[in-house]
């Protein structure tokens, strides 16, 4: 049931895109036909070759150059073989990182906490969080569906000792692992943290039968996600190289990036835009902001039991996890000890806080500027305080054995990754180093991704999940229609309807373009010349001109469905150098004519296609006549589309 609501609303909040699933595509004519593309090689070359595909040829190993998308096309596939649609596979896969997302933090919420009304909210703040909107050209991005399923089945697991539920979170780990190589990098640490914890909070360190069977999970999540890595590191040793610090600072969140909305979102995108940049709209929404921090604050909730599966509520009227126990707490801390404590965490929080957000603090006697020294001098006072006070040591155990303080560590780690290898406020250096730099230099996979900014998505996780604890930690007499308020604001923070539909982008970078249709041809009204290149042999390898700049390329590589011959062209998250080379000769057609041939004689092309159209200035026209000049032999033409055979 939860997942048909959340279902009926994915929907309902990416409208109007339900009216053209066979045609239109969320966003723009990059990604999204990109992914198509990806998703119907996947579909049809499974097995010897498959990661050879058929764009950047000569080139080997091109479907490394980006995500792969396995996962997503096995679930997509017996749409395309149906309908062999590529479009229509997006589309609905598009749709189910909605629902699915939404089941899983519903059944991880009920979970943690043994109320369906904080599962349903946790679900709707995953699903609909923000940070989706920004992300809808990216179905990478928006594939976090089974990050909430393994922390799910881990839980149960723990909970109960059944294999069942471990199965389920080995193999939601590996999907996770394989849809997505930013999660692959980024939630496996998430995952090691909360085994972690599961094991200390329950002193499983020493139970040899628990530690042999999550080390057999572990294995066999490594055994089944290895073999994909391998061709990567391939593309490494063929001179692929790491991302630069500079283009990783790039795509980091700026401390900001969490006030700034995307401009689409109907309440907050005119409201919060503090500091728009590239990858840098993470603003979570002001709702599930408000439930996570209520949920953190209930550091009484604790998960002692492990086998328990029903909520308890206690005098408080707290709603206990489900299967956690209240612990028997001896005399409460006296009145001046807990202000002084809560004091403290107040004053850290507000320090640190102000100062990632370019703040100084001068107050009489006291000056702060530096994050690094304020947090040194923080770390050092509360060392001191653990060191000396009982009362801490045991506020800070109960705290940390609970699911608050789990997920509020997972949620101030995936914030503080997400600002990359330093940290900036405003475009102001903030800190000149971060936590991530520590993994870009010593994790290995690191230095390959160049957008931190995407643990945004984990970010949304841990509050989703700790926005379950807040609801649960309401008056069960009120809890529903709590619940059923925050749901209905959480949507509403979450319109963004008309989404955006296929957008155009014809700012390109090359001169003497015309603008591409703002649409795509699709089934029966494909290009015809595309039907005529299926006719020709399989050795074949096609060049399209004009070659190199993206929003042509991509569009080559989505038409390559309906025939499969080898492309010159691509578009990926990476080229092979010689691709910009190419590209770079060909744009000296007229000032170096001998040296563009000699590019084209490099390229193995044996065919062109002159799509004359697509130039101004009737620049199609005179490459057709140089191609001829050159010995090129006409084939076909299909109005202003002129095939060219190079032999």
């Amino acid at each position: 049931m939860a997942f048909l609501v959340y279902a009926a609303l994915a929907i309902a909040l990416t409208w109007p895109l339900a009216t053209g699933l066979t045609h239109d595509v969320p966003g723009d004519f990059g990604d999204p036909l990109f992914t198509s593309w990806a998703l119907a090689w996947d579909a049809t070359h499974l097995g010897r070759g498959w990661w050879s595909a058929n764009i950047f040829a000569p080139h080997p190993l091109s479907l490394a150059y980006s995500e792969h998308f396995l996962p997503q096309a096995l679930q997509a596939w017996p749409i395309y073989a149906a309908t062999k649609n590529p479009i229509l596979c997006y589309n609905l896969l598009f749709l189910s990182t909605f629902a699915l997302s939404g089941l899983g933090m519903f059944l991880l919420g009920r979970e943690l906490t043994g109320s369906s009304a904080a599962g349903l909210v946790a679900g709707l703040a995953f699903a609909f969080a923000p940070y989706r909107i920004a992300s809808i050209p990216h179905l990478q991005v928006l594939s976090s569906a089974w990050m909430p399923f393994v922390l799910f089945g881990l839980r149960r697991h723990f909970a109960t000792t059944r294999l069942r539920p471990l199965a389920g979170a080995t193999a939601a780990w590996l999907a996770q692992n394989l849809s997505c190589g930013y999660y692959l990098l980024f939630f496996s640490p998430i995952v090691i943290l909360y085994i972690a914890w599961e094991l200390t909070r329950a002193a499983l360190w020493r139970d040899t039968r628990t530690l042999w069977r999550i080390g057999i999970a572990v294995a066999i999540v490594c055994a089944g996600t290895t073999p994909f890595l391998l061709p990567y590191l391939e593309l490494r040793q063929l001179g692929f190289s790491p991302r630069s610090l500079i283009e990783t600072q790039r795509f980091s969140a700026d401390v900001y990036a969490y006030f700034t909305a995307d401009p689409n979102l109907r309440l907050w995108g005119p409201i919060a835009q503090v500091w728009p940049k590239a990858e840098g709209l993470l603003f979570p929404g002001l709702t599930i902001v408000a439930l996570a921090v209520y949920g953190a604050a209930q550091s009484g909730v604790t998960d002692v039991a492990r086998g328990g599966s029903t909520g308890v509520a206690r005098g408080d009227s707290t709603c206990v996890a489900r299967g956690f126990q209240p612990r028997d707490r001896g005399p409460e801390r006296a009145a001046p000890q807990k202000t002084a404590l809560r004091l403290a965490r107040a004053a850290t929080a507000g320090v640190v806080v102000a100062l990632l957000l370019g703040w100084s603090i001068r107050l009489p006697g006291i000056k702060i500027t530096s994050l690094p020294r304020a947090l040194g001098f923080c770390a050092i006072a509360w060392a001191i305080m653990l060191a000396t006070s009982r009362d801490v040591r045991e506020a800070a155990r109960r705290w940390l054995s609970s699911p608050t303080g789990i997920f509020s560590a997972i949620t101030l780690f995936a914030v503080v990754m997400s600002f990359g290898p330093d940290i900036h406020a405003k475009g102001r250096v903030v800190s000149t180093t971060s936590l991530y730099a520590a993994f870009y230099d010593f994790v290995p996979g690191f230095d390959g991704v160049r957008v931190p900014a995407r643990f945004g998505m984990i970010v949304t996780l841990g509050l989703a999940a700790l926005a379950a604890l807040g609801v649960a930690a309401i008056d069960p007499r009120h809890r529903g229609r709590a619940g059923a308020i925050a749901g209905a604001l959480i949507l509403l923070e979450a319109i963004a309807i008309p989404i955006p539909i296929n957008q155009n982008d014809t700012g390109y970078t090359q001169a003497g373009l015309a603008p591409l249709p703002g649409s795509m041809a699709i089934g029966s009204a494909s290009p015809e010349v595309y039907r005529f290149v299926a006719t020709l042999p399989s050795s074949a390898v096609l060049m399209e001109l004009p070659l190199g700049e993206p929003a042509f390329d991509v569009r080559y590589m989505y038409y390559s469905t309906l025939h499969w011959r080898r492309l010159v062209n691509g578009y990926s998250g990476g080229a092979p150098q010689p691709y910009d080379m190419l590209s770079e000769s060909l744009k000296d057609v007229a000032t170096r004519p001998d040296r563009a041939w000699q590019a084209i004689a490099d390229s193995t092309a044996t065919h062109a296609i002159v799509h004359e159209g697509s130039y101004t200035n009737d620049g199609g026209r005179r490459l057709s006549d140089w191609l001829r000049g050159r010995g090129a032999r006409e084939v076909a033409a299909f109005g202003t589309d002129r095939v060219f055979d190079l032999r």
